[in-house]
């Protein structure tokens, strides 16, 4: 572990932490989403559109939060990000209750969808504002810790979002949309008192900030003294430094300009870049390069095998980059299905479990109603000592709102185990790559960790597609913690591969491209899920918004992913061939096996 010395960076850092850990409570939707659907009348397909515009305001405007601050800093980005998400859940806040100016009979599911969105604009651009800091802080032995601990705050902000929800207001869901516009409003302007970009002072090439303050860059100069600049101004790279998972990751929401012990060598360097070298600083560095060490001189040929600049069109060509595309569409479709949906699929399941009472898995129905039958008994009494007549209406009302409480706290256990698992997903897979490539000595074999990410969402959606297996919420917690692994795995490998395959000098913009399959997958998986809860809804009585049919409400919405898994697994198993080859044991077992015979 790397100590981090108390410092205005660590102030920065914590300010990051703190950013990150409100701009992540989009995926805290489904916490709220179910009371919203009941209050206003939605159906199950309006209110997944809903979702789906969170969704596109996170995804689609990551790439033009990270330009816009690389040319104004973040401060702006910061103060623009609490500007929206305090209009955007503010809105919905006033919506819920119907409240000036949406004091309305009806109000339209499109207007919702916009409120919805600006909370996605405003949790983006904070978000981009947080990691591009810190990303620009630290040097490149402590920049993956960093930048790691800012993304473990962005997973984990469903799980304190939806905690607190329930502490403080439990059942009041106006207040939690509330709670959620001060709260990530606050700590974005925290984030601007917080936040600085200071570049490390031990550079080979020290940057000049800017005048204006608002921590851009000037030109690059080089350091006479620095022992990584050769008297003819060649830059030196340290040979045999892998950048970790991390790292790369960070770089995936941020423009950060090269650090010196990322700058490329000259056999990593295209013509363009070569032609803008001087001679002498050519004729150094290759001479450098001849006269490197054997075993150095196999680790910078491996890597310059894999530096590339594929972007543009010429990206859209690479049947690697289709492939790869294919897979973050199936496994994120899926995991934005169950990130939006699992408030809904909690309360469909609570709902049936109370209808049958003779099953032993309604544990968690019997337990709330007798909770609120307690509530029953003590209100009287409370009356009855204050002399106030209680009628049949008060009591009825009391109870309702204790079920409320007790379904809403079913569903922020739900959406803490989707966030820790997302959280732990990012971790584990970045030390697990960073492990696999140390033992391998080979960058390539990284890919077989697709098909962990792939495991996981085949046994996830598998479950939820048996009959008569996720038929409790007791159960359903693990498809939730499944999903959650499933899904920061996914995004903790997808932008490595992205910048080992295809190049670090566009890499913020192909991966802004790989990270616009959400969005697609995103609108297909959530209104497919929507039109088929709302299939099963029955066409009269009072609670036209929701099924009681239990798991066969949605089951075959899962029998469709376990499908889409499962392609994701066999275009995974192709994508390993072609990046790591068949395994050498594998190719000797062949081997010997076709002598043999």
């Amino acid at each position: 572990m790397f100590a981090f010395p108390p410092s205005p960076r660590v102030f920065s850092l914590f300010g990051s932490f703190l950013v990150a850990a409100s701009a992540g409570v989009n995926y805290a939707y489904s916490s709220w989403a179910p009371q919203l659907q009941e209050q206003l009348h939605l159906s199950s397909t309006q209110v997944n559109i809903v979702g789906v515009a969170g969704n596109i305001g996170v995804y689609l405007s990551g790439p033009l939060w990270g330009r816009w601050v690389d040319r104004r800093g973040p401060y702006s980005a910061l103060l623009a990000g609490a500007l929206l998400v305090a209009l955007g859940f503010g809105g919905l806040s006033l919506a819920y209750t119907q409240t000036f100016p949406f004091n309305t009979p009806e109000i339209s599911p499109w207007m919702l969808a916009f409120l919805s969105l600006l909370t996605g604009l405003g949790n983006s651009g904070a978000f981009t504002a947080a990691m591009n800091a810190q990303a620009k802080s630290w040097d490149g032995k402590r920049r993956g810790t960093a930048t790691a601990i800012v993304l473990s705050g962005f997973g984990l902000s469903a799980f304190i979002y939806s905690t607190l929800s329930h502490a403080l207001f439990p059942g009041q869901t106006a207040s939690y949309l509330l709670l959620l516009a001060f709260g990530s409003s606050c700590s974005f302007l925290l984030g601007v008192a917080l936040i600085r970009i200071i570049p490390p002072e031990e550079e080979a090439r020290k940057r000049r900030r800017g005048s204006d303050g608002r921590g851009s860059y000037g030109q690059l100069e080089a350091s006479p003294e620095s022992d990584d600049v050769d008297e003819e101004g060649a830059v030196r790279r340290p040979l045999g430094r892998r950048r970790t998972s991390s790292d790369v990751t960070g770089r995936a929401f941020t423009h950060a300009p090269l650090a010196d012990d990322e700058t490329p060598s000259t056999s990593e360097l295209s013509d363009e870049e070569e032609a803008y070298q001087t001679p002498a600083a050519l004729r150094h560095s290759r001479s450098r390069a001849a006269s490197t060490s054997s075993a150095h001189t196999h680790e910078t040929a491996k890597d310059a095998a894999a530096v590339k600049d594929v972007t543009g069109w010429k990206l859209f060509s690479q049947l690697d980059f289709g492939l790869l595309f294919v897979i973050m569409t199936f496994i994120s479709g899926i995991g934005l299905l169950v990130i939006n949906n699992i408030g809904t699929i909690t309360r469909t399941l609570y709902e049936y479990n109370k209808l049958h009472p003779d099953s032993s898995l309604a544990s968690l129905a019997a337990g709330a109603a007798s909770r609120a039958a307690g509530l029953l008994e003590q209100v009287p009494r409370t009356a009855a000592a204050g002399n106030n007549a209680l009628t049949a209406a008060d009591m009825t009302l009391a109870a309702l709102k204790n079920e409320k409480a007790a379904v809403q706290q079913m569903q922020a256990h739900q959406v803490s185990a989707i966030s820790i698992g997302n959280a732990s997903g990012r971790i584990i897979i970045g030390l697990l790559s960073d492990l696999l490539v140390r033992r391998t000595g080979d960058a390539s074999q990284r890919v077989w960790l697709l098909l962990l990410v792939c495991f996981l969402a085949v046994g996830s959606q598998a479950m939820a597609a048996a009959p008569d297996t996720i038929n409790s919420v007791h159960r359903l917690l693990l498809v939730s913690a499944g999903t959650g692994l499933c899904y920061g795995t996914l995004f903790g490998l997808a932008p490595v591969l992205t910048f080992e395959w295809f190049g670090l000098k566009h890499f913020s913009q192909n991966w802004g491209i790989v990270s616009l399959s959400p969005v697609l997958a995103g609108n297909i998986f959530n209104i497919l899920f929507g039109r088929v809860y709302d299939s099963h809804v029955p066409t009269t009585g009072r609670d036209t918004h929701l099924c009681l049919e239990g798991e066969d409400c949605y089951r075959s919405v899962f029998e469709i992913t376990v499908v889409c898994a499962l392609l994701a697994t066999a275009t995974s198993l192709v994508l390993i061939l072609r990046r790591a080859g068949v395994p050498a044991a594998l190719r000797s077992a062949l081997g010997s096996r076709s002598a043999s015979a």
